[in-house]
Parts: structure tokens; C-alpha cells; sequence
């Protein structure tokens, strides 16, 4: 047996609150021990806000990100509750991104409406035939490294909403304000929007406790279209990120800061 796999037989059936346990003394000895990343964390946080204590942010997220991906292994017995899916029409686009235990939020919001998403393909062999196995369960369209608009719009087409994450620096993506800075930021969401005249809903994620979720969607508040399709395009793009800024103010534990978002 791969060691890997036996890894995960064993977080599998570990309790929750002794994984709570390990997730903290994880996220402290991430902290003074090896701070992978934490400088530009911590530099993250206090420029985006400035009222905030980066250690308490930082050592939450890693202990949530930390615990997350044991849930994600015990999916089935988690309680997550899911608000406003019912109203989503099939084959809508939906706006998310890295509010806190992703992979269990993504899951989630599968068995709640068909979905397709965009999503970088695992360059290690194991990981993509553990995460595979997961979305296949959940029915779950993953389009992967190489895929392009056109396997969006097929997969609109078809009924799947399709969920875009453009809360993370996009090389090709056009500049749009983030707490007060210039971010680099995907126009994938709003070029669909233009193209397809589909509603856009924005769907979040919260921790609610050990092995509990909390995650809602609802539809975006999108500016006023103008019929220039430049400046439509930067709207609707300042727009996604203003939501993001919102969520993540709200609650800002939950977001990955390791991100070098204004690089």
C-alpha cells in the first residue's frame, strides 16, 4: 500500500476533536517554527487591514485549513448546512472563492445544484486520483488545466452552473482594486456574464465549528451595463472583488492569506 493512502485510512476515522487538537499544535508550530509564507502573510493582513492582529488571523486559517482537509475525508458525517440554493436556475454562473475548508464547501454546493468548475489539474499523480475519486462522488465537472470558455458555456448549456474562484492574482487578468491595491483579477465571470446573459450569484463558506459549515449563496450586486464592453468588464470585475473584500472583512479567519495576491 501506498504510505500516502494509509495516511488517509488512518485521518479517515480520526475524531474530529483530536484532529481539532493537531490542527492547532499544527498552526503554532507552522508560526514558530516554519513560517512557510508567514511574512508575506502577515504583510497581507496588515495592509489590508490594519486594525486586525495577523497572529490571531494567520494561526486560525492554518488551524482550519488544517482540520478541513481531515473533514474533507469525513465528509459524510459533517453537518453543513447549505442557504439559498434552491433559488439558483440550473446553468447559472457562480462566483466563490477560498473563504475557509474549500474542498468541503466545493463538495457541498455539488450536491446542491449540478456543477462544473474551473480548477488547476494536479501535476502529482496521487493527489489527482484522491481528489478525483472525491468529485466523481459528488458529480462534480472539474475542468481542468487546458480547458477553455467554450467548455463553460457547453457545460451552461447542459444545466451545470459554473463556478469561477477570482480571489487569487490572475497573470492575465486585468487590474482591479482589493482593499485599496491593484490586484491583478480574472474578467473570466464577467466576460460569461456579457456573453450569455446568465445570473451571477455569489456563493461563501464559514466555520461554524468542529466539523460544522455554514455556506450560502445569493444572487451578486452588479453594477449598472453601460454597452461599452471594456468598461463593462472592468465593472463587473470591481464588482466580484468588492464582494470578496466584504466576505473576507466579515470574517477574516476564514481567508487563505498565503496567497501572494498583490504580487
Amino acid at each position: 500500500m501506498d504510505p500516502r493512502d494509509a495516511l488517509v485510512a488512518v485521518l479517515a476515522r480520526l475524531p474530529l476533536r483530536l484532529a481539532d487538537v493537531l490542527a492547532w499544535g499544527l498552526a503554532w508550530l507552522w508560526w514558530w517554527v516554519l513560517p512557510i509564507r508567514r511574512r508575506e502573510a502577515v504583510d497581507a493582513v496588515r495592509a489590508a487591514l490594519p486594525d486586525a492582529r495577523p497572529r490571531a488571523v494567520l494561526v486560525r486559517m492554518l488551524h482550519d485549513l488544517a482540520l478541513g482537509y481531515v473533514e474533507l475525508l469525513q465528509f459524510d458525517r459533517l453537518v453543513v448546512t447549505v442557504e439559498g440554493a434552491d433559488a439558483v436556475p440550473p446553468g447559472s454562473l457562480v462566483l466563490a472563492g477560498h473563504g475557509g475548508s474549500w474542498d468541503v464547501a466545493l463538495l457541498a454546493w455539488a450536491d446542491a445544484f449540478p456543477l462544473a468548475i474551473f480548477l488547476r489539474t494536479p501535476t502529482n499523480a496521487w493527489a489527482r486520483r484522491f481528489l478525483d475519486a472525491h468529485r466523481r462522488r459528488h458529480d462534480l465537472v472539474a475542468l481542468e488545466t487546458g480547458a477553455t470558455m467554450d467548455d463553460a458555456y457547453a457545460a451552461l448549456d447542459a444545466g451545470r452552473s459554473v463556478l469561477f474562484i477570482q480571489d487569487q492574482r490572475h497573470a492575465k487578468g486585468i487590474a482591479s482594486p482589493f482593499f485599496g491595491r491593484s490586484a491583478r483579477t480574472s474578467a473570466g465571470i464577467a466576460a460569461a456574464h456579457l456573453k450569455t446573459g446568465r445570473p451571477i450569484y455569489a456563493a461563501w463558506q464559514r466555520r461554524v465549528g468542529v466539523g460544522r459549515h455554514h455556506l450560502s449563496i445569493a444572487p451578486l450586486p452588479l453594477p449598472p451595463l453601460t454597452g461599452d464592453h471594456t468598461a463593462d468588464i472592468q465593472a463587473l470585475t470591481d464588482a466580484t472583488n468588492a464582494w470578496y473584500e466584504g466576505q473576507i472583512r466579515a470574517y477574516p479567519q476564514g481567508w487563505l492569506w498565503l496567497h501572494r495576491r498583490w504580487r
